[in-house]
């Protein structure tokens, strides 16, 4: 038996993984520009406790690009959901998120790289977690407390107004992801990659959402692009961690 490092970013990315776990693909239909993606499932999350649904706005990935689903099927007969695209052969789907871990500056270059891209939406959306994370070591039983600052971010167009980028960025997009992350972190699955004091129960979530992701005065945004976000912040204690 011998102590486990936890490293967080690496075992958040490995819940962000899990997390786009692949679904696969049993047909495509096309209508027009308009792709149907026929599939064994569209329930993204089931445990005993919670279920999630793919639902209408969120960006899944298909042949590593991303796409917003504009409609979905889900029948006991028929499961699947609706895409602009045409000429996809792929055969597994999954839910799309990108995670990065860093300072703002590094966060940046990241995203300017990647704007390079074609498929300009890969970039998003965004799971960040924010760095250098902060351990307290305090008693024998517990590894570390740490205090976790992440920023979920998707693109935005600066001339939209409130209720456009609520509904089609916050409330479609970040909302679902969080809460399909969350599930994630309190399942048993994430159990298995470390334990935390108070596992199975409601984790302390301090939540606010940004239209225009941008400093205090709204002058600058915080990405170089764009961006509307869900920031959260939560404190989780780490308990010995052994592997045997």
């Amino acid at each position: 038996m011998f102590k486990k490092s936890i490293q967080i970013p690496d075992e958040l990315n490995d819940i962000i993984t899990a997390l786009k776990n692949p679904f696969n693909i049993t047909s495509i239909v096309e209508n027009g520009n308009i792709s149907t993606i026929l599939t064994d499932s569209v329930t993204i999350f089931d445990n005993l406790s919670e279920t999630m649904i793919l639902q209408s706005g969120m960006v899944v990935t298909i042949d590593s690009i991303n796409y917003q689903v504009s409609n979905i099927t889900n029948t006991p007969l028929v499961k699947g959901f609706d895409i602009t695209a045409t000429g996809l052969t792929a055969t597994e789907w999954n839910v799309a998120a990108s995670f990065k871990f860093g300072s703002r500056n590094e966060i940046n270059q990241g995203l300017q790289t990647e704007s390079n891209n074609e498929n300009k939406l890969k970039r998003f959306p965004l799971i960040w977690l924010f760095t250098p994370i902060e351990k307290d070591f305090f008693n024998e039983a517990i590894d570390f407390e740490s205090s976790l600052v992440l920023s979920f971010a998707f693109k935005a167009n600066k001339t939209d107004r409130f209720q456009k980028r609520w509904d089609g960025n916050i409330k479609t997009i970040l909302e679902p992801l969080l809460k399909l992350f969350l599930l994630w972190v309190q399942s048993s699955d994430f159990n298995y990659m470390f334990e935390f004091e108070g596992y199975g129960k409601a984790i302390n979530i301090q939540s606010n959402n940004f239209y225009f992701y941008g400093t205090s005065d709204q002058s600058k945004s915080v990405l170089n692009t764009t961006t509307d976000a869900i920031e959260v912040s939560t404190d989780l204690k780490f308990k010995k961690q052994f592997e045997y």
